[in-house]
């Protein structure tokens, strides 16, 4: 999964997708750096085996390393933080648009997600043109904007469905308890797919395009919970014969066809068996 054009990879955020996709291409032989906000943050990269860096992205400026921005693909993948205010979002990705600009790096893969499409009770795909109906689908809009637009830059931007797997369940009888919209099919993905999805984006060299991202299955949100709750013993939640509630469910073709991808995990449902697997793996580790 190595393209030697673009050997140097920078890593914007590395949260819970951006940490273990840093160490995935560190292991296929990419050269990347990982940013995070802290020196805590930085030494855990460098701990990892990638080269950590300190960056912080404000409304206005960039504070960063420049060596950072010594690369050839830039992924970014900072989710908008709505309670500083609508607009901070896209002042922010404007600011870094502004940026980059002044760098070498010219490639650029942002990570958005399927809030941006409204609930319309039918399918979306990518040339669905409704507005959001929610303010972080707006930002994120707002931002894809900002980086397709930009001149001389090529984006891909990849809209993520639910992320899911590992420890990213809900897991607790509260969560359970208070779900709601519980007949509504579900649009999830799988970590692994999620690395495996920007590493083929790299691999196939594909620029300019706009990719949904998420399993092709949409199981009813109550057997997804059903599932979670009986992998963890807790209680099943409560379905509400009243309760009504609009949906849509997310089409992956384009990816699927254009991208080649083959999804490792392609109905929620399989998720914790998943889990399961890696449960027992590390478990086998520590006791040797």
């Amino acid at each position: 999964m190595y393209n030697p054009k673009y050997p140097r990879v920078s890593i914007l955020g590395c949260g819970w997708v951006g940490k273990p996709l840093a160490q995935h291409l560190s292991g296929a032989g990419y050269m990347v750096k990982g940013s995070r906000t802290t020196a805590e943050g930085v030494a855990e990269m460098n701990a990892l085996g990638v080269q950590g860096c300190l960056v912080k992205l404000e409304e206005w400026q960039v504070i960063a390393e420049d060596t950072f921005w010594e690369a050839d693909v830039l992924m970014i993948d900072v989710p908008p933080r709505m309670h500083r205010g609508p607009q901070v979002f896209a002042n922010e990705m404007a600011t870094l648009r502004d940026h980059l600009l002044q760098t070498a790096i010219r490639k650029v893969i942002f990570i958005s997600s399927t809030a941006v499409y409204p609930n319309v009770n039918d399918i979306v795909d990518e040339t669905s043109s409704l507005p959001a109906d929610k303010s972080n689908g707006q930002a994120l809009l707002d931002a894809e904007q900002i980086f397709l637009h930009a001149p001389g830059m090529d984006t891909v931007v990849i809209r993520f469905g639910g992320l899911a797997g590992y420890n990213r369940f809900p897991a607790t009888q509260a969560r359970l308890d208070e779900a709601s919209g519980l007949n509504m099919p579900v649009n999830l993905i799988h970590r692994d797919d999620c690395i495996g999805i920007i590493a083929q984006v790299l691999q196939k060299d594909i620029w300019g395009e706009t990719f949904n991202a998420c399993a092709s299955a949409h199981p009813l949100k109550y057997d997804y919970l059903s599932a979670v709750a009986d992998w963890y013993g807790l209680h099943r939640p409560t379905r509400k014969d009243s309760e009504e509630a609009s949906w849509k469910i997310i089409s992956n073709n384009k990816l699927k066809e254009m991208l080649g991808y083959s999804f490792l995990y392609d109905d929620p449902l399989q998720f914790l068996d998943v889990h399961s697997k890696a449960l027992v793996q590390k478990q086998g580790s520590e006791q040797a």
